[in-house]
């Protein structure tokens, strides 16, 4: 149900989800799709949700995250990326996590923004809210997160 509530918030923010329609059925189906996802809560409510979508023998996966727009809702979620990005390295065999961003939406990868590369950008990528916005792609590599958490790296130890 929160899914659902959270794609309908979101709309073409949510373009993984909501590119094929709305529909409670669709919905469920895009969803479906994904290899990994977790419901982010604070406390019993549930405030954001985070996916992985593997693309197989490439090595790679998607990762992407997405929250009720609030910022205090922003603040809490951009907290819990960074392990929950380790948890997604840790629990598959992908080599590097890619994330796509619209120019506005918030930004959610916390601590492990500096660790991303960003590969491509789509200038005026789709209408939103009767505006184009811009698509960036980026990449994080599996080796970049596990050294950001040496001791004199990003994560200390």
């Amino acid at each position: 149900m929160f899914a659902y509530h959270l794609a309908a918030v979101l709309g073409p923010r949510w373009w993984s989800v909501t590119k094929n329609g709305m529909s409670p059925e669709s919905t469920v189906a895009a969803i479906s799709r994904f290899a990994a996802g977790v419901t982010i809560l604070s406390g019993d409510m549930p405030i954001g949700i985070a996916t992985l979508g593997e693309t197989g023998a490439a090595g790679t996966g998607v990762f992407d995250v997405k929250c009720a727009l609030e910022p205090d809702v922003v603040d809490l979620v951009s907290q819990v990326v960074p392990e929950l990005l380790w948890s997604a390295f840790a629990m598959s065999d992908v080599r590097a996590l890619y994330h796509s961003r619209f120019e506005g939406d918030p930004e959610l990868r916390g601590t492990t923004l500096p660790l991303w590369v960003d590969e491509i950008h789509f200038p005026e990528y789709l209408l939103i809210g009767g505006r184009y916005e811009g698509m960036t792609q980026s990449v994080l590599h599996r080796d970049v997160l596990e050294r950001s958490l040496m001791p004199d790296g990003i994560g200390g130890t």
